[in-house]
């Protein structure tokens, strides 16, 4: 029995699906369920290319970008292999777009069925190629390529390829610092109570705890502390006993992951992460592959806790370079990706906004400055959209985050001014469940922050811990009266 497909509601909800991970998974996943359908695949496509139309890649799945690109440039319809062109922007993929073609398993037989069957289409996908992409003289030339396929000719550009297109963040971490017998500057809250009688269990020695203990390092995030040793994995394989009491570190504590995404599996002795990880950092969403299923997501964010965020609005003015790096090549202009990196950051679809964390109960921001309101959309996402769901399947009132903190910047020029109107709704949200906030900011006026401070206490059934900025008497910017004490209307709470 023949399936009927219903293209306008498809193409309906690609149109109607909102720009978020979420979101994306669920067209990639359209977009590779109906291969057949010409119409449904361009949709799907241009969906991806305005998804990705401001985004870089410190933010998005480069291997799951580059699969998506890929089964493009192999799609049977011209019309889909059309659209390539509009989905590549970085040079770092026109780097390596032509050794992912040519290794690819499905690129002889591709090209030999075309060769065969349609040569007029071939050299014009080729001539879109070399147009588009072409980074050294005949790379795309039809007579290479046919040597290459029938009579196994060795591709020397392959190696000259290999050293392009690197790229780096550029991302410091000065937080970072060494834990010496188990001495933390960082702050000691709830999610860090008890840990260590939850270790020690009969198979575990004190001193194996105390060992492994001294030999992690951590990281000062503010309102939690975090584990951030590169390379776990070879630390457990120290010896069976390292690994099973690492193991159950990782169960209680938070770590960061920034290299790979994390395997975990309960049921398995030689899995070292048992159970999806209570901290995420959002610079580890690009780790995410899109090849992902929603449920698996879902799973890896289940446990989260404690969510992380620097924003990188100082890029957008800083004077010269960027802290994020970009490699570029000799056919672009000096800087273009750095300048439209700056130009991007402040855009509405420069943040990837993450699925819902049910179990969040800390969020710090680090170097907010509020240029834009794409960052306030984000916290927005995180703080009340995700978390409508969520309070009602709890039917709690007092369900929410615990801990808030947030670093509010000001330039070398004194810009922006720093409104901090957009927390009020963020903290009225969660005010039942709040039991911490810290706001730290420079150069900007106080009378704001005690307004927030007593009209959330106000809202709150809790006795909240503020920590709010104090005024530096030996700094004039300080002083309350060069911005006006007394507040207009819109600016009062």
């Amino acid at each position: 029995m023949m399936i009927v497909i219903d293209t306008d509601k498809i193409i309906k909800f690609i149109k109607e699906t909102p720009k978020t991970f979420f979101g994306l998974i669920d067209i990639i996943k359209i977009f590779n369920d109906y291969k057949e359908n010409e119409s449904i695949k361009i949709k799907s496509i241009n969906y991806f290319n305005k998804y990705h139309s401001n985004k870089y890649f410190h933010y998005f799945d480069k291997k799951g970008y580059m699969d998506f690109i890929l089964n493009i440039f192999f799609d049977a319809s011209f019309n889909v292999f059309n659209k390539i062109s509009n989905s590549i922007k970085f040079s770092y993929f026109k780097y390596k777009l032509y050794k992912k073609t040519v290794i690819d398993k499905r690129f002889k037989d591709w090209f030999k069925n075309l060769n065969e069957n349609d040569k007029d289409q071939l050299e014009k996908r080729l001539s879109i190629m070399e147009k588009e992409f072409e980074l050294s003289p005949n790379q795309y030339n039809i007579d290479r390529l046919y040597n290459i396929v029938y009579n196994e000719m060795n591709d020397n550009s392959l190696d000259s390829l290999e050293s392009f297109g690197c790229y780096s963040d550029g991302k410091l971490y000065s937080r970072y610092y060494y834990s010496t017998n188990n001495h933390f500057t960082a702050n000691n809250n709830s999610n860090n109570n008890n840990k260590d009688e939850n270790l020690q269990t009969k198979s575990f020695t004190i001193s194996d705890l105390v060992i492994i203990r001294d030999s992690l390092w951590y990281i000062n995030d503010r309102m939690d502390r975090v584990i951030i040793n590169d390379n776990l994995l070879s630390f457990a394989l120290v010896s069976k006993q390292f690994f099973k009491v690492l193991s159950k570190i990782l169960y209680h504590e938070y770590f960061e992951w920034k290299k790979s995404m994390i395997p975990f599996n309960n049921d398995s002795e030689f899995s070292l992460i048992k159970q999806p990880p209570l901290y995420f950092d959002y610079n580890s969403i690009r780790l995410i592959p899109y090849s992902s299923s929603k449920e698996f997501i879902k799973s890896l964010f289940s446990r989260v806790e404690s969510f992380y965020l620097n924003s990188d609005e100082q890029d957008s003015r800083i004077n010269e370079g960027t802290i994020r790096r970009f490699k570029s090549n000799s056919n672009e202009i000096d800087g273009e990706e750095d300048n439209n990196y700056r130009q991007d950051i402040i855009s509405s679809r420069y943040l990837v906004y993450p699925p819902p964390m049910p179990s969040l109960q800390s969020i710090t921001i680090d170097e907010y400055y509020g240029y834009s309101e794409n960052y306030q959309d984000l916290f927005k996402h995180i703080l009340i959209d995700s978390f409508k769901s969520i309070k009602e399947a709890n039917n709690e009132d007092s369900f929410g985050i615990k801990r808030f903190s947030i670093g509010v910047y000001n330039d070398w020029n004194g810009e922006p001014k720093s409104e901090i109107h957009f927390l009020k709704p963020l903290l009225e949200y969660h005010s039942n469940s709040l039991e911490r906030i810290i706001i730290d900011c420079h150069h900007i006026r106080l009378k704001p922050f005690n307004e927030l401070k007593s009209s959330i206490n106000n809202r709150s059934k809790n006795n909240i811990e503020w920590t709010l900025p104090v005024e530096d008497l030996y700094d004039s910017d300080s002083d309350s009266s060069k911005y006006g004490d007394d507040l207009t209307d819109d600016e009062s709470f």
